[in-house]
């Protein structure tokens, strides 16, 4: 994907919220149907974030760039990983 700094950098912001949305609205805690429907959107979503932050590209990003995405990749991470705990510790 060849995208401008500053186009990349609204694709990583419209990611974030929108992967703190999603896990607002799929009801961890509380196992429903649309849980794992509104989970399998947050994994694909965090897969094309990863996706798009190691790709390898011909232009070298700024490190104002970089360390935004690393930092966005931190907070989906963790948003994963709450999703995860959340439907795990409902079925315990």
């Amino acid at each position: 994907m060849k995208l401008l700094p500053k186009q990349e950098l609204a694709v990583w912001i419209t990611g974030c919220v929108l992967a703190i949305v999603l896990l607002l609205l799929s009801h961890t805690f509380y196992v429903t149907a649309s849980t794992y429907a509104f989970g399998f959107v947050l994994v694909a979503l965090a897969g094309f974030l990863s996706w798009l932050r190691f790709s390898r590209q011909a232009p070298s990003r700024p490190r104002w760039l970089l360390i935004s995405a690393n930092a966005v990749l931190a907070v989906i991470g963790f948003i994963v990983l709450l999703y995860a705990l959340g439907v795990a510790t409902w079925y315990e």
